[in-house]
């Protein structure tokens, strides 16, 4: 998916032996290294006290952003990837301010899904932070 010209974002984090292990990529071609995985794992409101109730992290972002049925999260689960690339990637920090702007616009947008969602808080702040 891609919106108002952003890029789509994705992460590796589910296979360790993969070459793409801890890596973001942005539309298949890697740009940033992944070195605190837990701290990207916060971005998306995994929590310690989640993990240690035996939550996992993967299940967590498929069970809240990719299979909730209650709306496609698809647009949210971007712009927790560029969250986290604004406070780590030199490269792509200023120019993720821009994507996360579109899709804010999007969220916006669709808020008729985002009204039961629990992530909301977060994206309320923000959208007042932006």
């Amino acid at each position: 998916m891609q919106s108002n010209n952003v890029p789509h974002f994705n992460y590796h984090l589910a296979n360790p032996l993969s070459m793409r292990f801890g890596c973001v990529e942005m539309d298949g071609k890697i740009i940033h290294k992944i070195a605190n995985i837990d701290e990207f794992y916060y971005e998306f409101g995994f929590t310690p006290g989640m993990s240690m109730a035996g939550v996992l992290p993967e299940e967590y972002i498929w069970a809240e952003y990719i299979q909730n049925a209650t709306g496609n999260f698809v647009v949210c689960l971007q712009i927790r990837i560029i969250k986290y690339l604004i406070k780590h990637s030199e490269k792509y920090g200023e120019q993720c301010k821009v994507w996360l702007d579109a899709y804010l616009k999007e969220a916006v947008a669709k808020a008729v899904a985002c009204a039961d969602c629990r992530m909301k808080p977060i994206c309320e702040k923000l959208k007042i932070s932006t």
